[in-house]
């Protein structure tokens, strides 16, 4: 088994996002192919006056604007490249976990200027402009929704970006049902943003973009054509047609958007399975593809793998098996390495909270012994050796007496311990002026006046005034809430390891409790008494670290609500109830474990189960 080369897990899990993304994108297909269906001409061009002729030529064009082999399949083409510019965005930056960060301010400034930032804002821009192009193409004539028609420049679609945030909607439901299910709120949405564009997208239009788009329009038609010079017509920013064709062309382009969006996000979180069956089991070695991810530096490839793991753990018993009797590895057994693992996942959470509340200081090197070059000799003289304190000859001669009067006189300015004349002036000015001050202080000011002109007052009114700003919308991004403070902390940054945590918790109460019929060598037995300790000990540090945390200064909305973080119960409760699972299923077997029954006792109570028997 060492002699054959191990697959990676990547080679395993790349294929089936495949397959989810072709199904999300043929879903996305029939969005679009009912788009291109609502967008269709279905004016005639037959200019007969006879109306069974008018008639026909109706008929015609309404079944050409459905019939997929035709016009409404290539506008069908052209929408989905829209939705396709999203899909690729999402691969591109594709995340499982949710950012974490203390404060929205704090995700703005670390996020703004980051390629991924600008990537995304470019594919967006794109997706809206290329939607705007086909839009125009498809609707009739008569909307005057071209770029140059009858010397006007018209109206081109502006959107509003949308922001990918790559979630993670609940396991074990189909696609479809997720989307039957978000429906109400996706068209919410979408109805919320359509009517903002309406509002708004006239009025940007007419002041930003309808002078500028005339001029490029102009200028660019000058070069192929003899265009004569002709002034911009006024067109009111509210006319109906534009609020119209606004309402319509966002409501069309966001439904694309949050489609997309959502379908890709149903599909990707799908469980690991192939055929019903964990992704690894076509490796040659399975286990060592399964390690393989789970030691994975990427975090897609690693959440996945622990997905498959606790997936294993918990339905397929020939797999547990397989681990359990896989003892002849080189480095450890496929069971120690899964522990290994396991538990370092969920250490970590003890090890962020204890770096939080105890942050290491940086060492600061000594400083460099820097050599200094000494200025140029003025003098080939000899240095003087004797004592320069002693008492110096008498002069001389005359020049020796000259010098030695200008030495006097500078070192009686230099060494004299009384401050020059000037200074005893400026010192005596200083206190005359502070005590007439502090005499109009006390007579023009009253006690509160010179409280509040004080140091101390003025940082209050500044403390003050700053507070009131945090109450307002726009102080809402500086505010570092608690439940942000906490999950940043538990659950890592910049995005959380909430699944990959729980899913290793899982896995290891899963093994543990089928290694009592499954495991064969008893691997696990031994280990039983760390995973309770672990549990009992990372379970006691998030309780203490969430309860003793102190608020924040800037979180003026808190209240003793928001000590419940719904994703830290979450990571709290599956320790509890995997807690629970193993004192129950060991307690008979606490002295061969190790365990005495205060070890016992003092985990039924972090479980919560203190009274069960």
């Amino acid at each position: 088994m060492a002699s054959l080369r191990t697959p990676p897990y990547r080679q395993f899990l790349t294929p089936a996002l495949h397959r989810r993304f072709t199904s999300a994108a043929l879903i996305t297909l029939v969005v679009c192919y009912a788009e291109a269906v609502l967008i269709a001409d279905k004016s005639s061009s037959e200019s007969d006056s006879e109306i069974l002729k008018r008639l026909r030529a109706y008929i015609v064009a309404v079944f050409w604007s459905w019939f997929p082999v035709g016009p409404a399949g290539i506008r069908t083409l052209l929408l989905f490249v829209s939705a396709l510019s999203i899909f690729v965005l999402r691969v591109a930056q594709l995340h499982l976990g949710t950012r974490t960060t203390a404060a929205p301010f704090e995700t703005f400034t670390r996020y703004l200027f980051r390629l991924d930032t600008l990537q995304t804002l470019g594919w967006y821009l794109f997706s809206a402009w290329w939607f705007s192009e086909v839009y125009m193409w498809s609707v009739p004539g008569s909307a005057n929704l071209g770029w140059v028609a009858a010397g006007n420049v018209t109206l081109p679609v502006t959107q509003a970006k949308n922001d990918t945030i790559s979630g993670q909607p609940p396991k074990q439901e189909h696609p479809l049902s997720q989307m039957k299910t978000l429906l109400p709120s996706l068209s919410r949405k979408i109805g919320i943003r359509a009517a903002g564009m309406a509002v708004l997208g006239p009025l940007i239009y007419a002041v930003f973009i309808r002078r500028a788009a005339w001029s490029c329009s102009l200028y660019l038609a000058a070069l192929l054509w003899d265009v004569p010079a002709s002034q911009l017509s006024y067109i009111p920013p509210y006319h109906y047609s534009l609020i119209l064709r606004s309402s319509t062309s966002s409501a069309l382009l966001t439904t694309i958007w949050e489609f997309s969006n959502t379908i890709f996000s149903a599909y990707l979180v799908q469980e690991p399975l192939k055929r019903e069956q964990p992704l690894t089991s076509d490796s040659k070695d399975p286990n060592a593809s399964l390690l393989n991810g789970l030691r994975a530096k990427r975090e897609v490839i690693r959440t996945f793998a622990f997905c498959e793991l606790a997936l294993i753990s918990q339905r397929f018993a020939a797999r547990r098996k397989a681990i359990f009797a896989d003892i002849d590895r080189p480095t450890d057994s496929a069971w120690d390495q899964i522990k290994n693992i396991c538990l370092g996942n969920i250490l970590a959470i003890s090890n962020r909270i204890a770096e939080f509340q105890n942050p290491t200081i940086k060492s600061v090197a000594p400083p460099q012994r820097i050599t200094i070059e000494s200025l140029p000799s003025i003098s080939s003289a000899p240095l003087r050796q004797e004592n320069i304190f002693s008492n110096a000859q008498a002069p001389a001669t005359t020049l020796e007496k000259i010098e030695s009067s200008f030495g006097t006189i500078a070192k009686s300015y230099g060494q004299s311990p009384q401050p020059a004349k000037p200074l005893k002036f400026l010192e005596s000015q200083r206190a005359e002026g502070e005590k007439y001050l502090g005499v109009a202080r006390q007579k023009l000011l009253t006690q509160g006046q010179q409280e509040s002109l004080s140091s101390t007052g003025l940082l209050a009114q500044y403390n003050a005034y700053l507070i009131r700003f945090l109450h307002t919308p726009f102080g809402r991004p500086f505010r570092r809430t608690f439940k942000r403070r906490v999950s940043t902390v538990v659950l890592g940054s910049p995005f959380g390891e909430l699944n990959s945590i729980i899913d290793s918790v899982n896995a290891l109460t899963a093994l543990a409790l089928a290694s009592l019929t499954e495991d064969s060598y008893g691997k696990v037995a031994k280990d039983v008494k760390l995973l309770i300790q672990v549990f009992v000990s990372v379970i006691q540090s998030v309780e203490g670290f969430v309860r003793d945390l102190p608020v924040h200064w800037t979180d003026v909305e808190y209240s003793d609500s928001d000590r419940r973080v719904e994703e830290v119960d979450l990571v709290v409760g599956s320790m509890k109830a995997g807690l629970k699972e193993l004192v129950d299923a060991f307690g008979k077997y606490a002295t061969e474990l190790g365990l005495t029954d205060r070890d016992i006792k003092a985990a039924r109570r972090v479980a919560g189960v203190e009274g069960d028997k």
